[in-house]
């Protein structure tokens, strides 16, 4: 393999063009065809994260209603408040929040001004991934590891959807690509500028962005040329921007007197460094977070511990149909580095991609907190670049070994791929057995004795077709089906199960009507929303609901702020119920809708129940409106 990049030059003027050559792709043109694979991966790229985004509708309510609040007012913007009002923010920090909000200020409150941005991520972390592979292990692999990642279906799901975990895996690649560049080049402020970014992960989705530092920090340590001492500067002074980054924000919500900012939603203690260390932070790998409340992942399914997790229904289609050819490239890079073959940059690469599969793969698999199998998105960029290294390998090696090698993988990839397909029978009836004959074919032609040059590469380039034909079935029925709710996931049915239709056709019968308002909310009710909006401007909640889903959907609805009493799950200290009293004498929550109660709520437990005791008690509920209504009138 060989190292492809903008050497270091000492001419400043020259420095300037090989820098603006690299953003505008003037540098990709090596060979006459490399231009124009690129940009047309990146159109259609482009064309299968944005078509038909308003099909999702608002996709996760929860953010799309923090969009809201963040493009009204500036206070709600800056914390990340569920209300344009600041009662409460939602259980994350709020940088990719504005995001979508800048998106809305400039061009309206709609789908597609929420999610167009999440797309636009996804096409620029695509375009990054090539970039970071191509200059450290060549064209084909490149567009193989761009490719990989642009169809993987939980990526095209995610990058069409509001969660925070686009902007993550932006993040993530950028800081990637600038510690390897921090190495091949010998410019340590790159890597300062890679932390940076790791801060501004955590300010996306808090310490999820830990999944990448160990990474970072091996490979800088194991390639930089520099001193042992240097090096360790080097990470300090990365270590020192993360902190700068990420502090801020948390150092201002912290010292801000909590009467004068909003409930830190998530957290018990109203405290942000609590909601980063506990409930987004160690809680995930205990399961003291599920404890809280009914356990969110009962919708996606019951995983069992240990690496086996990915080859379950749920994982295995999201991201595990590359996974026999990651473990080749996993190999293929230890031994490289072992025997340090290859240019330094394309071993950092490996590296920095081998270890980043492993921790995230590690910490997703024995995880035992609330679980998502969009979670595994963060272990796809390394899993993408080490499946290319392994596909190039062993379509360009002759050797007997690598042939036996070539043959186990492909058996193993189409094992993969079948079973897939096997476990959505219900929505593509035919396409196990069609798969399965597709891959016998593209197997065959591999080993068939004597065939000329022209008619093998033909039959390379129809094995990578067929590779990519169930990842690429499953990211178009992702685009061509909607997608809402907590429990997003990519593909068709799994076993007869989904867990994100907006018609919770597919949830199946174990699922209580608690546990749906958990995730989607509950469905507002028009004689509802009528009665809403008569109730006066001067009042700043118009309603309260249990639970921030609800919430959402009614303020979404409505336009006006709503009180998510408990925060996302009903089980937040806030308010309590002497603060809702308090709120209703003073005339500033003009209602209370209930519904389908969240469980915990529903079996009497936190300040919620009690304030659902405390109304149902002290007022009337409104006739005819298909829930139960109550207008907090002081008598």
């Amino acid at each position: 393999m060989t190292q492809i990049g903008v050497k270091p030059v000492s001419d400043p003027a020259r420095a300037l063009k090989a820098r603006v050559r690299v953003l505008t792709l003037l540098n990709t043109g090596r060979t006459p065809w490399e231009r124009p694979a690129l940009l047309s991966l990146l159109l259609l790229t482009g064309l299968l994260y944005c078509w038909g985004l308003d099909i999702n509708g608002w996709a996760n309510a929860y953010y799309s209603a923090a969009v809201m609040s963040g493009a009204q007012d500036w206070t709600a913007f800056f914390y990340g408040s569920s209300d344009p009002a600041n009662s409460i923010t939602v259980d994350k920090p709020p940088l990719s929040i504005w995001v979508m909000a800048l998106s809305v200020r400039l061009f309206g409150l709609s789908s597609w001004s929420i999610l167009l941005p999440q797309a636009l991520m996804g096409v620029l972390t695509v375009f990054l991934l090539y970039i970071l592979v191509r200059r450290y292990a060549g064209v084909y692999t490149g567009l193989l590891a761009a490719t990989f990642m642009a169809v993987t279906p939980v990526s095209t799901v995610m990058f069409r959807y509001n969660n925070p975990d686009a902007l993550l895996i932006l993040i993530m690649v950028g800081c990637a690509l600038a510690t390897v560049t921090a190495i091949d080049r010998q410019q340590p402020l790159l890597l300062t500028a890679a932390g940076a970014m790791a801060g501004a992960g955590f300010l996306t989705k808090q310490l999820q962005i830990a999944l990448i530092l160990p990474a970072l920090a091996i490979t800088y340590v194991v390639f930089a040329s520099a001193t042992w001492r240097r090096r360790l500067l080097h990470l300090i002074c990365a270590f020192l921007s993360a902190a700068a980054v990420a502090g801020s924000w948390l150092l201002a919500v912290q010292l801000t007197a909590p009467t004068s900012r909003p409930f830190i939603g998530g957290s018990r203690t109203n405290s942000a460094l609590e909601l980063a260390l506990g409930y987004n932070g160690l809680q995930r790998l205990t399961g003291e977070d599920a404890v809280r409340s009914t356990p969110t992942d009962a919708l996606d399914g019951d995983f069992t511990g240990g690496f086996q997790r990915f080859l379950e229904p749920q994982f295995a289609s999201q991201c595990g149909w590359f996974l026999p050819l990651s473990l080749v490239g996993m190999s293929l890079a230890a031994v490289w580095i072992a025997k340090r073959e290859g240019r330094q940059g394309t071993r950092a690469l490996l590296l920095l991609s081998g270890t980043w599969l492993v921790t995230s793969a590690t910490v997703l698999a024995f995880m035992s907190g609330i679980l998502h199998p969009y979670y595994c998105l963060t272990a796809v960029p390394p899993l993408c670049v080490l499946s290319a290294v392994g596909l190039r390998y062993l379509l360009k090696s002759r050797s007997r070994k690598s042939r036996v090698l070539l043959l186990l993988t492909l058996v193993a990839a189409m094992t993969m791929a079948y079973v897939s397909a096997l476990r959505s029978i219900q929505d593509f009836p035919g396409l196990p057995l069609i798969l399965l004959v597709l891959w016998a074919v593209a197997i065959a032609l591999q080993f068939m004795p004597g065939i000329r040059r022209p008619v093998a590469r033909a039959a390379s380039a129809g094995l990578i077709a067929v590779i990519l034909a169930g990842p690429v079935i499953w990211s178009l029925n992702t685009v061509l089906s909607p997608h809402v709710g907590a429990g997003v996931i990519a593909g068709p049915s799994i076993l007869g199960y989904r867990s994100d239709h907006p018609d919770k056709q597919h949830l199946g019968d174990h699922v209580i009507p608690g546990q749906v308002a958990l995730m989607f909310g509950d469905s507002t009710q028009p004689a509802v929303v009528d009665a809403l909006r008569e109730i006066p401007p001067s009042v700043t909640w118009v309603t309260a609901t249990i639970g921030s889903e609800t919430a959402a959907n009614y303020q979404l609805e409505v336009g006006r702020s709503v009180l998510p009493i408990g925060g996302f799950d009903g089980t937040d200290p806030f308010p309590s119920l002497e603060q809702f009293q308090a709120l209703v004498a003073g005339g500033r929550v003009g209602s209370l809708v209930i519904k389908d109660l969240p469980p915990l709520t529903l079996e009497g437990k936190g300040e919620s129940a009690r304030i659902v005791n405390w109304v149902r008690t002290s007022f009337a509920p409104e006739p005819g409106v298909g829930a139960e209504f109550y207008l907090l009138r002081q008598p």
